[in-house]
């Protein structure tokens, strides 16, 4: 990407960098928020969209979780629910392990290594299952992918993501976030001209599945294959489906706008001349527990998702987004870092920030510290899943 320092040198300085304070909220109460960041906010922001998955902005409520790209004229929304793994339970002990261990042990001893490594590996149960993505929404707009002042940024303290471009003299403007209270992806899309927002959405997923349009809500109903080796383990076949095993999942969708046309078909869900529209998607599976099989002891995933969107559904955008920024702050605002004052200003995008200063800038180490904090508080909550080695986020049905 271009930045002067790797990830580990800049960890690295970091760390050295970090001879500041890490305080308590209890303990910054009353001082002034010049002593902190002196004005700036924690935000990543950029100047382009991501042109790769690792260089799209995450959200996440613990359960739901959506890597934002921020392209002006096909946005791309890639999906994950944290239940949403292949196979289904089975026994991973080796039996044989603790034949193979004396031997091993002995190996170590004599200092062979090499063999002792070699011989480690019948010790080994077999690879787990695999984490799924659930898919992607598309929105395809009708004005274009040609546009100018273009930002995109996630703002850590409000856990949103938000995106603004002009095409001709039309402002457009993009609000992304996942609530952990109301348990739904919100997308508010907006123009400052009347009638000027019109676009097409789409679900699609990797793995099987197939849409549908109820009632004004778009589906998407999805099975998971019954087994996945991972990406570095070279088998034939390496996805396997059949009717015994594999989660099943939903994903539905619903739009509101106060003065444009929605409608759904086979197609996907068509918004014309709208001003601004509140898209809300909602997710589920047939996890039922780590001991019932997903495909025939599961739930069922489409009242679960079809609960959580007709609750949210009931709710104004302000609504959603005030429980949504309250929830997260009530978590993200714990702990302050102060390592003191930054040379540089806020208008420099985060990605030639770092490939100007890296972490001899105070503000850069403070932002990668808080950047750690909230992608563990958008992966993990109360009640879901621990976050795995990607958090709540991977779009490889191999990963």
């Amino acid at each position: 990407m271009g930045y002067e320092l790797s990830r580990r040198d800049f960890v690295r300085h970091a760390l050295l960098a970090a001879g500041g304070l890490m305080l308590s909220r209890k303990q910054l109460l009353g001082a002034p928020p010049s002593a902190l960041f002196q004005g700036q906010t924690l935000e990543l922001w950029y100047r382009r969209p991501a042109r790769e998955w690792v260089e799209a902005l995450p959200v996440g409520n613990g359960r739901l979780g959506a890597m934002i790209f921020g392209t002006i004229g096909r946005e791309r929304l890639q999906l994950n629910e944290d239940t949403l793994w292949s196979g289904g339970p089975k026994d991973w002990n080796n039996p044989g392990a603790r034949e193979v261990l004396p031997e091993v042990r002995r190996l170590i001893a004599e200092g062979k290594y090499v063999e002792a490594d070699q011989l480690s590996k019948k010790m080994m149960g077999p690879y787990t299952q695999s984490y799924l993505p659930l898919g992607d929404l598309y929105l395809t707009f009708e004005h274009g992918d040609v546009g100018r002042s273009y930002r995109r940024s996630l703002d850590l303290g409000s856990a949103v993501v938000t995106v603004t471009y002009r095409v001709g003299n039309v402002q457009y403007t993009r609000e992304v976030f996942a609530s952990y209270p109301d348990q739904v992806l919100v997308v508010r899309l907006a123009a400052d001209r009347p009638g000027a927002l019109s676009f097409t959405a789409e679900l699609d997923s990797p793995l099987r599945h197939r849409t549908a349009a109820e009632g004004g809500v778009l589906k998407l109903l999805g099975k998971a294959p019954a087994h996945v080796d991972p990406n570095y383990y070279d088998l034939p076949d390496p996805v396997r489906y059949d009717e015994e095993e594999g989660m099943t999942f939903e994903a539905h969708l619903q739009a509101r706008s106060a003065d444009g046309r929605v409608w759904v078909d086979h197609d996907g869900m068509h918004v014309r001349d709208a001003t601004e529209v509140v898209l809300l998607l909602s997710a589920a599976t047939s996890f039922n527990g780590y001991d019932k099989s997903p495909a025939r002891e599961g739930r069922d995933p489409g009242p679960i998702a079809a609960g959580h969107l007709r609750a949210a559904g009931a709710k104004a955008y302000e609504e959603l987004k005030q429980a949504h920024v309250a929830d997260h702050r009530s978590l993200f605002d714990r702990v302050e870092l102060d390592l003191g004052p930054s040379a540089a200003t806020q208008d420099i995008p985060t990605d030639e920030r770092i490939a100007r200063l890296g972490a001899r800038d105070p503000y850069l180490v403070t932002l990668f510290f808080q950047y750690g904090r909230y992608l563990l508080v958008a992966s993990s909550r109360p009640g879901t899943q621990p976050a795995n080695l990607q958090g709540i986020w991977n779009d490889q049905v191999r990963p």
